[in-house]
């Protein structure tokens, strides 16, 4: 794979340490890209959690080498049972997030590296694990990325989605490569099951049946009381958008309007989740990264300036 740092990221590379964290879970590998020292400081420290802790195509190795030479510390972490970290591996449910991995990690920075900000970010478990965090560190992560992850328990998600569906839906489905590729994943067998049997009229029951995940709830109610920043970040034919949908009704319509400002949503064209379309992944990368970019208090300052106030009034 060709590399696509600059030269300053490489600069960082050259500067990347690993170390161990012990969690209760096992010894966790991790690596840290420090900042580098002639960029101005964000004095922020973003857990990029993915697994591996390079990702499928390396895409969070540069992600972290770009955010350190703006001036950005970053981790990337293997949970217990993952890559070079000890412990044992299980099946992975979001709703049984990883919290005493990414507590460990975020305790271990402020301990050893003197890190007093956080930023996390992860896809569908790895964002679930990254807003269990603010159960227990909610007074020091000021910001979070939070991708494509259901917010029901699994069996809840298929039912929900499904319901969504119709036979225009399933027909062209089935004209999709990329869907039959797919069904080796675990659950999709499943999932396409239950939407056949909606479409013919014989699944699922009242919306109140299909309640969100108790874990999300209190996640979700820390994350509001942590005054952080978040971004939510689906695609309109994500089985876990249908979840989400149901959150956006409920939890979030409820928020006073101070609270909600600080939280983006986004919901693009087509799927976020599937990890079958490279050009998908590096976009919804891209986008991670920017918004993670735009905490740098640099960044937040050039926002406010006079010109530019003037550069949005105009467009």
């Amino acid at each position: 794979m060709p590399w696509r740092e600059t030269p300053a990221e490489l600069e960082r590379a050259r500067a990347e340490r690993a170390f161990v964290v012990n969690a209760p879970t096992g010894r966790l590998f991790a690596v840290l890209t420090p900042p580098a020292p002639e960029a101005p400081p964000a004095e922020l420290c973003v857990v990029l959690l993915t697994r591996p802790r390079s990702h499928r195509n390396r895409m969070w190795v540069e992600g972290a080498r770009r955010l350190a030479a703006q001036g950005f510390t970053t981790i990337r972490v293997d949970y217990h049972g993952c890559g070079d970290s000890g412990g044992d591996s299980a099946q992975l449910d979001p709703n049984r997030p990883y919290r005493d991995d990414v507590v460990a990690v975020i305790r271990h920075a402020r301990e050893q590296f003197g890190a007093r900000r956080f930023v996390v970010s992860g896809a569908c478990f790895d964002a679930r694990t990254a807003l269990s965090a603010f159960a227990q560190e909610g007074g020091s992560i000021v910001g979070l990325v939070f991708m494509a992850a259901p917010v029901m328990e699994l069996d809840t998600v298929v039912r929900v989605h499904a319901d969504s569906k119709d036979w225009a839906h399933l027909w062209r489905a089935l004209f999709k490569p990329d869907n039959w590729r797919a069904l080796g994943q675990p659950g999709r067998w499943k999932h396409m099951a239950a939407v056949l049997g909606r479409v013919t009229g014989k699944s699922v029951g009242a919306a109140s049946e299909l309640p969100l995940s108790a874990g999300f709830v209190d996640d979700f109610r820390a994350l509001v009381r942590s005054g952080a920043r978040a971004l939510f970040l689906y695609g309109h034919e994500d089985a876990e958008y249908a979840s989400f949908r149901v959150a956006e009704r409920t939890v979030f319509a409820t928020l006073p309007a101070d609270v909600r400002a600080r939280f983006d949503v986004e919901v693009w064209p087509g799927s976020v989740h599937g990890f079958l379309e490279m050009t998908r992944q590096r976009e919804t990368f891209s986008r991670a990264v920017s918004w993670i970019e735009a905490l740098h208090p640099g960044a937040q300052v050039a926002a406010t300036a006079p010109d530019r106030a003037r550069l949005s009034a105009a467009s």
